[in-house]
């Protein structure tokens, strides 16, 4: 087994994404989208209020995962979406030829998602409106000179402290690519079974964050393991933290958990460098938001 963090995520709105090796497949959990990033764009509504040379004045493009773009996805079998923030960056990769994995969902986290996405394509259409189409290879914006004149925050969030993050950005998707995502997905009832290539069973359970948020567990052949996305031990807006979902787990990934009612918190995010696995021990891994990324 061995686990792999793409990107640490920054709070419930940019879950932590990550890729786990088990069982000679590749299951990637969680595909968001770090929305924050798109302040370094100017702001419609404030043209001829903020001074355009501290923004980049053109059509958005869309920061996904951290180092999600350095995988072959044609290598990615099983995609696992907790929350409707997790899904946000999917169209990314189902609009990709060589994509064949398999997705699961619960039916709320998928119409929840599928709302967020046509409200983004919404709110870019009134930049291309604005600005007009830019260049879908490669914007002028995305030049050295354009980015060296960004204010310094802004610039670390367009490219990453070490520069390693402009691959990053992506054109947006359509409302025909959100279409062929949603029917690639496979809705699941929570602790309804799903079994991937008579090898692995997966089910989810409620997290307690969101209507339709799931944790999920995942029977291999060799371990039990429960992944606990973002969740909520007690909570006013959806069903509880389900703790049948731990049962006979001999292993737990866990990342973001509180036990108080309030979803916008600043959450103990967990990230976390390449991990193996060897030992059939009971384990809970926590991935440290210091681990690089």
């Amino acid at each position: 087994m061995k686990l792999t963090c793409l990107s640490k995520g920054n709070g419930v709105h940019y879950p932590p994404c990550h890729m786990l090796e088990l069982c000679g497949f590749r299951l990637l959990l969680e595909c968001p989208v770090d929305l924050s990033a798109i302040d370094v764009f100017n702001p419609i509504t404030a043209v001829g209020q903020i001074d355009p040379l501290g923004f980049i004045c053109a059509e958005p493009w869309y920061k996904a995962a951290k180092n999600l773009h350095l995988w072959n996805v044609s290598l990615i079998d099983v995609v696992l979406i907790s929350t409707p923030a997790g899904l946000l960056g999917l169209p990314f990769l189902t609009r990709n030829p060589k994509f064949s994995a398999k997705i699961y969902a619960t039916e709320a986290t998928m119409k929840i998602g599928r709302l967020m996405m046509d409200d983004l394509v919404s709110m870019h259409a009134e930049y291309v409106q604005f600005y007009g189409h830019g260049n879908t290879a490669f914007p002028q914006w995305m030049g050295w000179d354009e980015l060296e004149r960004l204010p310094l925050k802004l610039r670390e969030a367009a490219i990453g402290e070490n520069a390693g993050e402009l691959g990053c950005w992506l054109p947006l998707y359509s409302a025909a690519e959100i279409d062929v995502c949603m029917d690639k997905i496979q809705a699941l009832k929570y602790a309804e079974e799903a079994c991937y290539s008579c090898t692995i069973v997966l089910k989810a359970f409620s997290s307690g964050l969101e209507i339709g948020s799931s944790n999920w567990k995942i029977n291999a052949p060799r371990r039990n393991l429960v992944y606990i996305s973002n969740s909520i031990f007690e909570s006013s807006q959806a069903l509880g933290f389900d703790y049948g979902s731990l049962q006979g787990a001999d292993l737990v990934l866990f990342s973001d958990m509180t036990s108080v009612n309030d979803i916008e918190e600043d959450f103990c995010h967990i990230g976390c460098s390449t991990s193996n696995v060897d030992n059939d021990e009971k384990d809970w891994i926590s991935v440290n938001t210091s681990a690089s990324g």
